[in-house]
C-alpha cells in the first residue's frame, strides 16, 4: 500500500486509498488464511502498513457487507466465522430466488450489451483458471463475482442488485474449502458458458434455466457430503 499514508481531503484520492486498503485486507484474509475470530485492529494495521486509519475503517465496513469480517460493538472488527452448513444452504436458496430472475430480466432488457460484458469476464475467468496452480484463487473468484454482478446490474432492479453481494457469496463458498485446490473450474466455466450462450441467443427463459443449473451445481459441489471443492 505504498503512498497510502498521504493526507487527503477526500474525493477520488480518498476513494482510491479505500480501494487499495480493501484489496490489501482481502488479500490478507484470503491469501494468508487468517482464522475466524482473528482481530483486525485498525490502529495496529495502520501503524504496521504506515497508512491512515480512515481508509482502513472504510475498507473494513465494505468487507463487513460481504460477510468476510464482523464488527463487534466496543471491540472492533474480527475475521467472520465460517458459515454453517445451514447458513450456506440459506445463502444458496436466496441466490436461487434472485439470480435466475436477474438473468431472465437482464436478457429481456439488454441481451446484446450483457453478452458483450459477460464475454469479457468469462475470458478473464478462463485465464485465471489456467493459473490455478499458483494457488491464487482471488483473480478467479473476482472474475466469477463480476460475471454475476453484470447480470444483476443489467436486470435494472437496484434492490435485487443490492440484495446479494456477489463477491461475498463467492468468498463464503471458497472459505468452506480453505486449504484445498480449485479443481472443478472446467465444470464451472462450462456452466457460465451456457449462461453466456443463452444471452447471446437472446433467450430469457434459457438464461433463467442456465442460471438455475449453475447455482444447483455450485450448491451440490459445496455440499458437506461432496469431496470436491467449490468452483
Amino acid at each position: 500500500m505504498g503512498g497510502a499514508g498521504r493526507r487527503t481531503g477526500g474525493g477520488p484520492v480518498r476513494t482510491a486509498l479505500m480501494d487499495e486498503a480493501y484489496e490489501a485486507l482481502l488479500s490478507l484474509i484470503l491469501d494468508e488464511g487468517l482464522a475466524p475470530g482473528t482481530a483486525l485492529r485498525i490502529d495496529t494495521i495502520a501503524r504496521d502498513w504506515n497508512v491512515s486509519a480512515t481508509p482502513l475503517r472504510e475498507a473494513l465496513a465494505k468487507l463487513e457487507h460481504t460477510g468476510l469480517v464482523r464488527r463487534i460493538p466496543l471491540k472492533g472488527y474480527t475475521v467472520a466465522p465460517m458459515l454453517t452448513d445451514e447458513e450456506f444452504a440459506q445463502l444458496m436458496a436466496a441466490r436461487m430466488l434472485i439470480e435466475p430472475y436477474n438473468a431472465r430480466h437482464a436478457c429481456e432488457r439488454d441481451a446484446a450489451g450483457t453478452t458483450q460484458l459477460l464475454q469479457e469476464w468469462h475470458a478473464r475467468m478462463t485465464q485465471a483458471a489456467a493459473q490455478r496452480d499458483n494457488d491464487d484463487f482471488r483473480a478467479y473468484l473476482e472474475a466469477d463475482s463480476a460475471f454475476h454482478d453484470v447480470i444483476a446490474k443489467k436486470c435494472g432492479n437496484r434492490f435485487l442488485c443490492d440484495a446479494i453481494d456477489p463477491l461475498g457469496a463467492h468468498v463464503q463458498r471458497f472459505r468452506r474449502f480453505h486449504g484445498t485446490r480449485v479443481t472443478d473450474t472446467d465444470v464451472a466455466l462450462a456452466e457460465h458458458q451456457a449462461i453466456l450462450d443463452a444471452f447471446a441467443a437472446g433467450d430469457p427463459e434459457r438464461c433463467e434455466v442456465a442460471m438455475c443449473t449453475h447455482l444447483r451445481g455450485v450448491a451440490d459441489r459445496a455440499a458437506p457430503t461432496s469431496s470436491a471443492p467449490a468452483e
